[in-house]
């Protein structure tokens, strides 16, 4: 075995046994033939660009679509549910700010004083920030090009643009909220290649979760605001911990589960929901330190949160790994 026939097996070594196994020799022969004849000497190894290559496909055959092992398809649906309802939380997030909008905008404390630069500024931030709602929908519909482009743009806004002004910026960012805003476009960068078809959801299936968790908190936001216009502020702590981001991504998050559970989504789809809610409860935890000997009203929230995604958690982990396509053929071969 030559140096450089050495060099490229090890490369290799980052695909899958099963797949190294029918196509190993076959790929190795063809590097070589287009390598040359190198001698030893020259210590010759693999390009860049090949090893790249070689990277770009082990991903894509462990995150592989319905027609790849059971094993790997699994992990790959798993992630793509991932982004999927990753997108779907941000768009949540994001919508209510919409028809809020105009009621914001006519209150110089959220954008400044009428035709300042601050408030042109202000306002096209909350637009940009919904390119979340677009990338959901996007990728709903199976227009996956859009859906990454939507998703970079405004997650480079939100993080990269602010450091590169300003690299103490990073000081400011909330790690939760980072994982949130980050996983889902790895996994929809990663999840998504070209050997997956995507899939093209009904309309209703994009834009229900956006459209409900605007209507709902806009119309909380509005009956709640009525009140502290007319004096009473009794309910607005409490009203806050459900409000935040982590607050809303509680209650999508239950409401989601229970709906999966109920329907018989499959494991991968559940599994992804117990990776945010095991996120959202890190995120939560802190503010039972953070909000301890103050409102107790904020508190009990925050600690009823815990619960609740505690519960969904262990509930949604255990129920995806029953129902994974793995075990289920695994269990078909055994009998």
């Amino acid at each position: 075995m030559s140096l450089l026939e050495f060099h490229y097996r090890n490369v290799l070594r980052m695909l899958p046994a099963s797949y190294r196994a029918e196509r190993e020799e076959e790929m190795v022969a063809a590097y070589l033939e287009y390598a040359g004849d190198v001698p030893d000497e020259a210590n010759p190894k693999p390009r860049w660009g090949e090893v790249l290559s070689v990277m770009g496909l082990a991903l894509r055959v462990r995150l592989a679509g319905a027609a790849g092992p059971p094993v790997y398809f699994a992990w790959g649906e798993t992630v793509r549910m991932i982004a999927l309802f990753g997108l779907a939380l941000q768009a949540m997030v994001s919508a209510p700010s919409l028809p809020l909008l105009p009621a914001m905008s006519e209150n110089e404390q959220f954008f400044g004083a009428a035709g300042s630069a601050d408030r042109l500024f202000g306002i096209g931030e909350v637009l940009l920030h919904n390119l979340w709602l677009v990338a959901f929908v996007a990728l709903a519909r199976g227009a996956v090009r859009t859906a990454k482009t939507a998703a970079v743009l405004v997650f480079g806004w939100a993080f990269l643009v602010p450091v590169v002004s300003d690299w103490r910026a990073v000081e400011t960012w909330s790690a939760d909220y980072v994982l949130l805003s980050a996983v889902p476009i790895l996994a929809l960068l990663l999840g998504y290649h070209r050997d997956v078809p995507p899939p093209r959801r009904p309309w209703w299936v994009a834009l229900l979760p956006p459209a409900v968790a605007a209507a709902a908190l806009y119309t909380v936001n509005r009956h709640m605001m009525g009140r502290v216009a007319a004096g009473d502020t009794t309910m607005l702590e409490t009203f806050s911990a459900w409000t935040d981001v982590p607050g809303i991504i509680v209650i999508a998050l239950a409401a989601t589960a229970a709906a999966a559970l109920t329907l018989g989504a499959g494991g991968p789809a559940l599994l992804a929901l117990a990776f945010y809610a095991i996120v959202t409860l890190l995120a939560r935890v802190p503010d039972l330190y953070h909000y301890h000997g103050g409102v107790e009203e904020i508190w009990q929230v925050a600690a009823l949160q815990c619960w609740v995604l505690g519960g969904l958690t262990l509930t949604l982990a255990v129920v995806g790994v029953w129902r994974l396509p793995i075990r289920r053929r695994l269990q078909e071969r055994s009998v």
